[in-house]
């Protein structure tokens, strides 16, 4: 099996109970799995049309979405593989190092249109291994229970992207992506 088993060792036991709680787990990591998808629908759009990037293009753009859609053709690999955490990790920091390139780069290019399209394709594999991963470390009782933090924390983790938005005022794009990018290390830290 892929997960770690919960084992009662003295250093699990000396966290606080919030930390050993498998409910708090699955609202970070579906907190995590909300950030990319309001990020794509939020931040990127409006981040082009500042640079001049036509409104039919950006309207284009949300072909690239599709990624999320067709998840259910490479979402059979994932799970063929296991290890979600190490898919979890990988990809975030993969999604970090694309917000990176953004911020390094700046200007909109031809380049934007795969760097997007990787973030999608990145972030829909993202999802296969945390609902994998879910799957495996609850007890049926619980599904229940963590099917609505999920729901409401998917939607805490499109609302942040939103507030990332906020920061472009303050920080310039460069500074936003960068912020962005910190954050998809800490969530990979946190697997």
């Amino acid at each position: 099996m892929a997960t770690r088993p919960l084992r009662e060792s003295a250093v699990t036991r000396s966290r606080p109970a919030l930390l050993r709680s498998k409910m708090f787990w699955v609202g970070l990591l579906y907190l995590s799995e909300g950030f990319p998808l309001g990020f794509f629908y939020d931040i990127f759009p409006v981040h082009f049309r500042q640079q001049g990037v036509e409104l039919w293009e950006i309207g284009f753009m949300s072909l690239l979405g599709l990624a999320w859609t067709l998840k259910f053709l490479w979402a059979p690999a994932v799970d063929h593989y296991r290890h979600h955490r190490r898919w979890m990790v990988s990809v975030d920091l993969a999604m970090g190092m694309v917000l990176l390139a953004f911020a390094v780069l700046g200007e909109f290019g031809p380049w934007a249109w795969f760097a997007v399209g990787a973030f999608t394709l990145l972030s829909a594999t993202n999802d296969i291994a945390i609902d994998g991963y879910t799957i495996e470390l609850l007890e049926k009782r619980e599904l229940g229970l963590a099917n609505g933090i999920r729901i409401g924390m998917y939607r805490v983790g499109m609302l942040l992207a939103g507030f990332v938005l906020i920061l472009s005022d303050w920080l310039g794009w460069a500074g936003t992506y960068l912020s962005a990018a910190g954050l998809f290390l800490l969530m990979a830290a946190e697997r």
